[in-house]
């Protein structure tokens, strides 16, 4: 139905993606042919393949396409961000009434050691935990709220020793944290959803400024049930205590003297042990809703 609304307004190529990464390749190539939009019917993890494909180095001089998202995954928390809708049909009627108003903005982007990223990216737990989900994924097991829960307490339980606070960060400005067991990256609000419910650290974070940091320096069962309470509350970072935050950075050095998990937009990357974060503004145009 989503396809078919579609196609009764736009002549359409439709690609299905069959192996990780084949998103970039599509967008790669959409690009390439200087197609007008591209539309993507997925979760987080293909839409920042996506936008990892229409940056590529290798086809900046292609004019780029005006990129609108259905929301297809869990969480989908890009396209919430941008204001459409969590259901795929409304959201899809969205973005045809934005698309035929030429209703579009510019949005800045991070990377991460390269690696473009929308809405967030993170070092330690979160990665950890999103990393044992993709390996049950890729087992045939289907994500779900409670699969991530299930998980995530099993991976804090099993796990969480290897996540010291051996963490050091520094931003352009030349502030610093030092001793952070877990990192996140903010470059929009909120964090991520559950559900209906928004959870956020860093709530000042926005498409519109630089990127903000969040550290955590406590991995306790108190100190976490703490953190998602103060998320899910969306109280205001500044006045939080158990954690420190930089905000609006162009650039951020991470350190670490051990590997650490990592992920961009909620897709798994591997193990780091230093990164460098970069802020690139009004990098990317998108449909938003009128």
């Amino acid at each position: 139905m989503i396809v078919r609304s579609i196609q009764a307004t736009y002549e359409t190529d439709v690609h299905i993606t069959t192996e990780r990464n084949h998103a970039v390749e599509i967008a790669r190539n959409a690009r390439k042919l200087e197609k007008k939009y591209i539309i993507i019917l997925g979760g987080d993890g293909t839409v920042n393949e996506a936008i990892n494909g229409l940056l590529d180095e290798s086809v900046q001089e292609c004019e780029q396409p005006i990129l609108a998202v259905v929301p297809g995954g869990l969480a989908n928390v890009f396209t919430r961000s941008l204001g459409f809708s969590s259901d795929a049909i409304s959201a899809t009627g969205e973005i045809l009434e934005a698309l035929e108003q030429q209703h579009t903005r510019l949005i800045s982007l991070g990377t991460f050691n390269r690696r473009w990223f929308s809405f967030n990216a993170g070092i330690g737990l979160d990665a950890g935990i999103l990393s044992s989900m993709e390996a049950l994924r890729a087992e045939g097991r289907k994500a779900s709220p409670g699969g991530y829960l299930i998980t995530g307490l099993k991976h804090y339980f099993d796990d969480t020793l290897q996540y010291p606070q051996d963490i050091a960060i520094r931003n352009d400005r030349g502030d610093e944290i030092r001793e952070a067991a877990m990192v996140i990256v903010q470059n929009a609000s909120p964090w991520s959803y559950v559900g209906p419910m928004s959870l956020d650290f860093a709530t000042e974070a926005s498409f519109d400024e630089g990127l903000d940091v969040v550290a955590l320096t406590e991995l306790t069962p108190a100190s976490i049930a703490a953190y998602l309470a103060e998320a899910a509350a969306r109280i205001p970072t500044e006045r939080r205590t158990r954690l420190s935050w930089l905000h609006d950075c162009n650039e951020i050095e991470i350190t670490m003297t051990q590997p650490f998990p990592a992920h961009v937009d909620g897709d798994s990357i591997g193990d780091v042990t230093h990164v460098r974060v970069l802020h690139h503004k009004d990098a990317l145009r998108v449909a938003v809703p009128l």
